[in-house]
């Protein structure tokens, strides 16, 4: 799988809507996650809302991004919107790991980092990629750091947060953004989001 694809799928995806509770599961994968009761699900519409608004020193990806974007399992943001300023979300996409399958998951965040660097203005590898768990599974761990601007001209000082959890054939994808300030919520938040997340098969 190519660099360019696997950021579409982190970043940049429509989303499922999961319904007034709480808790997201889906039994085909076998995959559950709690949201603080007062974060949002996101719906299919809001998320291409905010892909538009997403201005990139690369148009040639921007247009892939919106031509592409697919749907995860499940993304969230803290506040409703519209919010006039940078919303924290977390994301979750699941995909074949294909001639990936065995590899370190560390090495799947190395193929992407290039294509970060390229993409987003006043780049910086905070974490490079290390070992983690998600819901006690083998993964890796990385962190950026850049400018996120959008039509009006303003920049947002965004970090992203990025895991690759192998699981069999497949791997999950767990994105997550806030200020780099952690103004509009913390980073803490976005762990304790995903502690709550079980992977049951």
């Amino acid at each position: 799988m190519k660099a360019r694809q696997l950021i579409l799928l982190i970043l940049f995806s429509s989303i499922v809507h999961a319904g007034d509770s709480n808790r997201f599961e889906s039994l085909t994968v076998g995959f559950s996650v709690i949201k603080p009761a007062e974060w949002q699900f996101v719906t299919a519409d809001e998320n291409l809302e905010n892909l538009k608004k997403i201005q990139m020193s690369d148009a040639e990806f921007q247009q892939l991004m919106l031509k592409y974007s697919t749907a995860p399992l499940v993304a969230i943001m803290k506040h409703p919107e519209p919010f006039d300023d940078l919303n924290p979300s977390l994301k979750v996409n699941i995909k074949p790991l294909g001639q990936l399958k065995g590899a370190d998951p560390k090495q799947i965040l190395n193929l992407i980092l290039p294509q970060f660097q390229k993409i987003f203005q006043d780049f910086k590898l905070v974490q490079p990629p290390i070992d983690d768990k998600v819901s006690g599974l083998n993964s890796a761990y990385m962190r950026i750091n850049y400018s996120l601007t959008i039509p009006d001209g303003r920049k947002f000082p965004t970090s992203s947060e990025l895991w690759i959890v192998p699981r069999g054939d497949f791997f999950f994808m767990i994105g997550a953004g806030t200020r780099q300030d952690e103004k509009t919520g913390s980073r803490k938040e976005i762990r304790n989001i995903l502690e709550s997340v079980v992977l049951s098969k």
